[in-house]
């Protein structure tokens, strides 16, 4: 036990410093127009400290689900939760960003709520249940995606691409849910829903490096984190019936740490985006 959760924290402390290493060298590469221009990214592959960001966050993901198979889902959220935390810490003191006293109350309300969030989920994982209108779900998600890119009038549309992040991640997390339900390795590999796996997590990967690259860590790595991990619960109660708890404290922590990190992300997503540099020198080419 003890040891699965050093691990979920060196998986949560991965997770960061891979953030940080990416979004550090996003500024110092080609713009890639929203995360879609194919010459920009050979230019993030050859670099060898994004490249290092990528394993880290790679490295991390596989330490997180070995933790899991040890420890109870809410420690292990928990953990991670604090790992935005950290990565706040890195971007202030290694990339020199400030944040107002607005933005630091929307971190903290974030991070509070990502912790209660943890706190709140059921030790034991759910028997496995069939899901019932993923595709209306999965559309009114990409949606809100186009919806939150088109309605992000600042430069970059750095909030847009963070929401936008946010929800295709967690829609990858509510494929992968459907995706580990698979009867047999054989079933899965051959199950559409690895392809909407793979394809979710790949989409938005390329809108998380859009996003680090536009606009501020401190900012933007909350704002989706949040979406990400607050989009499989809701998936939850929506497609298999995972209602809300109904007694006991987790009765009380899940609705507030649904008020604590939307409202934490809404109160970062209200704040104007200042341009980066990076950007500010592409807008000047």
């Amino acid at each position: 036990m003890y040891f699965a959760v050093l691990l979920a924290v060196v998986s949560s402390v991965a997770f960061s410093v891979g953030f940080y290493f990416m979004k550090r060298q996003a500024e110092r590469l080609p713009a890639l127009g929203g995360g879609w221009r194919p010459a920009a990214w050979r230019a993030f592959v050859r670099d060898p400290l994004w490249l290092l960001g990528v394993a880290l966050q790679t490295g991390g993901y596989g330490l997180y689900l070995t933790a899991l198979r040890a420890a109870p889902l809410s420690v292990v959220h928990t953990a991670l939760s604090g790992g935005v935390a950290l990565f706040v810490l890195l971007a202030v003191v290694g990339l020199g960003e400030r944040l107002r006293a607005s933005e630091w109350l929307g971190v903290v309300c974030v991070i509070a709520g990502l912790i209660v969030l943890g706190l709140s989920l059921a030790d034991n994982p759910a028997p496995n249940a069939v899901a019932h209108g993923t595709v209306t779900f999965s559309l009114v998600l990409i949606g809100l995606a186009v919806a939150a890119l088109a309605g992000d009038p600042a430069p970059g549309r750095a909030i847009g691409l963070s929401i936008a992040c946010g929800l295709a991640l967690g829609l990858a997390s509510v494929f992968a849910k459907s995706l580990a339900a698979a009867e047999s390795l054989a079933a899965a590999l051959w199950s559409h829903d690895l392809l909407l796996t793979l394809v979710a997590n790949l989409v938005g990967f390329a809108l998380m490096q859009a996003a680090l690259q536009v606009g501020r860590g401190v900012v933007v790595v909350p704002i989706f984190s949040t979406l990400s991990n607050v989009v499989p619960v809701v998936g939850g109660i929506v497609l298999y019936g995972e209602w809300m708890p109904r007694a006991g404290a987790a009765a009380i922590l899940r609705p507030l740490a649904f008020l604590l990190a939307i409202g934490g992300a809404a109160l970062l997503a209200g704040v104007a985006e200042q341009p980066t540099r990076q950007l500010e020198q592409a807008r000047s080419r």
